[in-house]
């Protein structure tokens, strides 16, 4: 999972650039800076010994501890990275609509989860914005598996040879019914063992991407749960059982997300697929050229893109 504890950290670094700036662009930091000019010019030497310079050295002093102050808040971070987060996994650039339905529906509640941390006060404030915090992540793998949707319905030529393979085993075994020669019969009969390889391996791919369809649906349901049981805790509980099980519940879904992600990767890799599809072409190169072994060039080179 290094991709995507880099896609964390460059969340984690854009969003500590965005709170800099923020930071530097608001009206307490707008008074330090104006105060101080302001006492440069109109009383320069406040004592004796006083240097008109001393208010320069006091705004930067000043700015700084503001700056420190507002980037070491973690509940300005957590909304920081949260801001990044709508950014970073947008929903307008997942195209299958049910999973960027889902996907904008995870945002929303992340969203209402931001608002109702930046409501509360004191350790329970600062302890739900932890909690939110772990939450991100679960954002960035829900955002992944719809993109992994995404990627099986753009390969045009998987979905085409799921639906060729079969016609073509079901034209093979009435060959093989037929046919009297037993040289004849053992050729046919490895062609269809070939397409059938190659038939389960598609079908591999593609109820992998129904189990991912339905861990979107199961995944976006918990994080309702999540939601729900955010709202429920009471400061008291902030430090015992409950709470403990709140952020073990959002870490093992997210552990739940990562190897579902991990088992897709595999089969995306479409391994299985590349080596029906070659020992198609073996077959076929054994044969003079045709429009099948065109055909079978044609799906490897598709295949390889997916």
């Amino acid at each position: 999972m290094a991709r995507d504890r880099r896609a964390s950290e460059e969340i984690q670094q854009r969003a500590l650039g965005a709170m800099v700036t923020d930071a530097f662009f608001t009206w307490p930091s707008a008074v330090n800076i104006a105060f101080a000019l302001i006492m440069f010019f109109l009383v320069p030497h406040l004592f004796i010994w006083w240097q008109p310079w001393f208010w320069i050295i006091f705004g930067v002093i000043a700015e700084a501890i503001y700056m420190i102050a507002t980037i070491t808040d973690p509940v300005a971070s957590q909304q920081a990275v949260s801001r990044m987060l709508m950014e970073r996994f947008d929903p307008r650039d997942i195209k299958n609509q049910s999973a960027r339905t889902r996907m904008q529906k995870a945002l929303e509640y992340k969203k209402l989860i931001d608002e109702f941390v930046s409501r509360q006060t004191g350790a329970m404030k600062v302890s739900l914005a932890q909690t939110a915090n772990e939450i991100n992540d679960w954002i960035e793998r829900i955002y992944i598996l719809a993109k992994a949707i995404d990627t099986f319905e753009a390969n045009t030529v998987i979905d085409r040879d799921r639906r060729a393979v079969p016609t073509e085993i079901e034209n093979l075994k009435r060959r093989l019914n037929v046919e009297t020669d037993p040289g004849v019969k053992s050729g046919i009969q490895e062609a269809i063992e070939i397409r059938q390889r190659l038939l389960d391996n598609l079908n591999s791919i593609a109820n992998s991407v129904k189990r991912t369809d339905i861990t979107l649906d199961n995944t976006l349901a918990q994080l309702s749960t999540v939601y729900a049981q955010l709202q429920l805790m009471t400061t008291k509980e902030i430090d015992n059982s409950r709470a403990q099980r709140l952020r073990q519940e959002i870490q093992d879904e997210i552990a739940s997300l990562s190897d579902t992600i991990s088992s897709m990767d595999d089969v995306y890799q479409y391994k299985g697929y590349q080596s029906a599809l070659n020992d198609l072409k073996a077959e076929d190169a054994q044969d003079a050229p045709s429009s099948s072994a065109d055909d079978a060039r044609q799906i490897s080179r598709g295949g390889g893109n997916g």
